[in-house]
């Protein structure tokens, strides 16, 4: 086993995997992930006091469907009358009953425009509110569309570089005895932060503890040179 070739392809390694782990963090937590997440949240907002102004206002829908099916009803009525006021056959008398039903018909539809506007009117407060939100959930989505499009790309350039990374370490690691594979995942498992580095005079370069020259020696003569504290590999 050829160590210091070894070891300085540890820290290679190392240096790789913390590179994917940035692309993985940039991927979950990055500025435009927070970004979206954030008008998401302001998008749920928004469309909770939406539909609790609708349910307070219950009773208002229900009659304002009522008034529209009568208003559809009446209007389709009349189109009706028209149409057949249009034929030329018609004799005077129903002529005049035709235009009679028309009248009645177009005094039906007033009226209930008089209650649909009165009913808005018993309601504006209401209304002007959820009109409000509306508005406010429209303005949202454009940035909405922007922003995802934007992580989009960024997350296209994110597999893509990570991609080269996964490759990068495959073919660094094929290069490893199976003994330094296990040694660097059991240390990855184990939280070590640092897993290898140089050596900083007496100072260890994984965690930082300033090491006695026994310690030193004991290091060195160790199959993996281990610092004993972090156990992290010291070259």
């Amino acid at each position: 086993m050829n160590e210091p070739f070894l070891l300085s392809n540890l820290i290679d390694l190392q240096d790789i995997d913390n590179e994917i782990t940035k692309l993985i963090k940039k991927k979950s937590e990055g500025d435009t992930v927070l970004e979206l997440k954030k008008l998401e949240q302001k998008y749920k907002e928004i469309t909770k006091a939406i539909e609790i102004s609708k349910e307070a206002l219950e009773d208002y829908f229900n009659e304002k469907k009522d008034f529209d099916k009568k208003l559809l009803e009446n209007e389709n009525k009349l189109s009706s009358i028209e149409m057949k006021l249009q034929d030329t056959k018609l004799n005077a008398s129903e002529l005049q009953n035709y235009n009679l039903q028309k009248s009645n018909v177009q005094v039906l539809i007033e009226d209930v425009f008089k209650s649909i506007d009165l009913l808005n009117n018993n309601n504006k407060d209401g209304l002007m509110e959820i009109e409000k939100f509306q508005k406010e959930l429209s303005s949202l989505k454009p940035n909405l569309v922007e922003i995802s499009k934007k992580l989009q790309i960024e997350w296209k350039d994110i597999d893509s570089n990570m991609g080269k990374h996964e490759q990068e370490k495959s073919n660094l690691i094929s290069s490893f005895p199976d003994e330094i594979k296990f040694l660097y995942d059991e240390l990855k498992s184990q939280g070590v932060e640092i897993i290898a580095s140089y050596k900083n005079d007496s100072q260890c370069g994984c965690c930082g503890v300033s090491l006695t020259s026994s310690e030193m020696d004991s290091i060195q003569e160790s199959k993996f040179h281990q610092c004993p504290y972090c156990q992290g590999v010291l070259i």
